[in-house]
């Protein structure tokens, strides 16, 4: 049961706690279920109460959390779309330039992306436009 699955139960409330065999239980993954809830507007406000309790406190167990999700949401599901971060093609390239330059990873030079000032991106890219070591990294990537 993934945890898409659980936040549907949580919704329709066919199955209890009690309900789930082990490995059911186990895939209830409360840092997951509460971020998928958050995407709900209407619900940020009972996620962050239960926030409070999870995590790093650890205060509610695992079923402490479902039971309290259960008696909570209504009954309607409406599904919020999972927020992802968006990279550009663009920036996917100009991040590969940045970190041929400062010799470090991909990861990082988005970092750089964000320090930096378009200018001084913009001058380190035009050194290594016609640079045959990048035409050599490109090939071996295909």
């Amino acid at each position: 049961m993934n945890p898409f699955d659980h936040i549907k139960n949580l919704h329709t409330k066919k199955c209890t706690w009690d309900d789930f065999n082990d490995e059911e239980k186990k895939s209830f993954n409360v840092f997951i279920i509460n971020k998928a809830l958050s995407m709900n507007p209407n619900y940020l406000g009972i996620v962050n109460m239960v926030q409070n309790f999870t995590g790093l406190n650890q205060i509610l167990s695992q079923k402490e959390v479902f039971n309290l999700y259960y008696s909570l949401l209504p009954t309607k599901f409406r599904f919020y779309k999972w927020i992802k971060g968006e990279k550009t093609k663009k920036d996917k390239e100009k991040a590969e330039y940045l970190a041929m330059h400062f010799k470090v990873s991909t990861r990082e030079a988005y970092d750089y992306l964000k320090i930096l000032d378009r200018k001084t991106i913009n001058q380190i890219i035009k050194n290594y436009k016609n640079d045959t070591s990048r035409k050599a990294i490109q090939s071996t990537k295909k």
